[in-house]
């Protein structure tokens, strides 16, 4: 029979024991707990430098592989309807056996878990069929969308996963899903640097069709500028002497921008150029190109046109107004005025329309100024177009001088303050004279 001090020691004995038990369990979950941390952190790591979604299933599994119930593990996506990808396995290859009900629940954006102690009824029929004991399904989200899932269970009398697990795998997928948004953005960059490049690369083939920046035929000179609002443009201008000597000339503009538009221009100038060298009457030509464009183009796509035919042997100017509208003429000793004609429908739009075209006779030295709708519709900061009124204004502050195009960009540029709005070309076609264009250094 032990004594009251005897009692006293051993409860002090019991005491002490019991402390030194916590003491070591609680050594052993905070050594369980730093290998976690360590792992989500070299986990990290890795996951920073990968460069490929597989690259990050890989380094997800690494991560998980060597945790207690964690050694059926698995990062898949899903493609169909209980179809999924297997992105990264833990275990060998052979059919692919998940929890339906699990992957449901964590396509809604949040953790499902089956850890020990949950209630065995509240397990669907897949859990039971295939005798997972504990499992959980942690959704990578990219945007808040699901884009894969890692999915671990334990089965029968495997190792239980551990409850801690859980937090965990949220951390480990919460990384790779910044991961993945990492990659895409620079897939997405790298994309958009060979998109630029094509573009580039198709612009300078454009830039083969027109003629030089200035030139002359037939007692008729030209000079034009040409700038896209987007890296392929739409707008077309050229100028050929045909084989009976004559000159002609052609502005244009596609619907729409970019690369769509581009294809219309290039169809367009390359036929119309054909037929009007090989000395085709201004009206065939037009004609012949408007049901060839008709031919190739898609419903609602289009190309307004101005084309010119110079017949210097008697100064006779004819012109075809196909839609577009924005001719100016300045005449000696007269001021800027826009030249309207009877027009027609543009290119592409009826077959066997019958364009028409319209003959005049200018006064010697006379200058056509021909501009595209971008000249016109560019807007400023207010919302206000550069407008018919500021083109007039601008040709008339150029008028003795000349460089009415070079005027005409240098205003259009300065009134956008900014990107233009779409593409730009403005043309000068000065007939039977030598009157300037543009003041050029000796």
């Amino acid at each position: 029979m032990l004594s009251g001090q005897g009692n006293a020691t051993l409860m002090h004995t019991v005491t002490e024991t019991d402390v030194r038990v916590q003491r070591l369990e609680q050594h052993a979950l905070n050594g369980l707990a730093q290998l976690k941390l360590d792992k989500l952190l070299a986990g990290a790591r890795s996951l920073s430098v990968t460069d490929s979604r597989v690259a990050v299933a890989d380094v997800m599994l690494s991560a998980v592989k060597d945790l207690k119930g964690c050694r059926r593990a698995f990062v898949v996506r899903q493609v169909g309807e209980g179809e999924f990808d297997i992105l990264a396995s833990a275990v060998a290859e052979g059919e692919l056996r998940l929890s339906l009900s699990l992957i449901a629940e964590a396509s809604e954006g949040k953790l499902a878990q089956l850890l020990s102690g949950s209630a065995p009824d509240t397990r669907s029929h897949s859990l039971i069929e295939l005798d997972i004991q504990t499992a959980l399904c942690a959704p990578v989200l990219l945007a808040g969308q699901v884009d894969c899932y890692l999915y671990i269970d334990s089965r029968g009398g495997e190792d239980r996963i551990e409850r801690d697990t859980a937090a965990y795998c949220q951390a480990l997928v919460g990384i790779a899903g910044l991961a993945i948004e990492r990659i895409q953005s620079a897939e997405m960059e790298e994309r958009r640097r060979e998109l630029d490049l094509d573009l580039k690369a198709a612009r300078n083939a454009q830039e083969l069709l027109f003629p030089p920046r200035s030139g002359e035929a037939g007692n008729i000179r030209y000079e034009f500028e040409s700038i896209p609002g987007r890296h392929v443009g739409g707008d077309l201008f050229d100028f050929v002497e045909t084989v009976d000597g004559k000159a002609a000339f052609f502005l244009g503009d596609a619907t729409g921008k970019g690369v769509g538009a581009g294809m219309q221009m290039v169809a367009t100038q390359t036929q119309l150029r054909t037929l009007l060298v090989r000395g085709i009457g201004l009206t065939d030509a037009i004609n012949e190109t408007n049901d060839g464009l008709l031919k190739r183009s898609d419903t609602g796509k289009f190309v307004t046109l101005v084309a010119g035919l110079w017949d210097p042997s008697d100064r006779l100017l004819q012109l075809c107004d196909a839609g577009h509208g924005y001719i100016f003429l300045i005449e000696p000793s007269n001021a800027p005025v826009r030249l309207e004609i009877d027009g027609t429908l543009p290119l592409g739009v009826q077959s066997r329309i019958g364009h028409k075209v319209s003959e005049l006779r200018v006064e010697h030295g006379a200058k056509l100024i021909l501009v595209s709708d971008g000249v016109i519709e560019q807007t400023n900061a207010k919302g206000e177009q550069f407008g018919l009124g500021r083109v007039l204004d601008t040709l008339v502050a150029s008028d003795e001088s000349g460089g009415e195009v070079k005027h005409l960009v240098e205003a259009v540029r300065a009134f956008a303050d900014g990107p233009l709005a779409d593409d730009l070309t403005a043309a000068a076609i000065v007939l039977g004279s030598d009157s300037p264009l543009s003041h050029r250094p000796d």
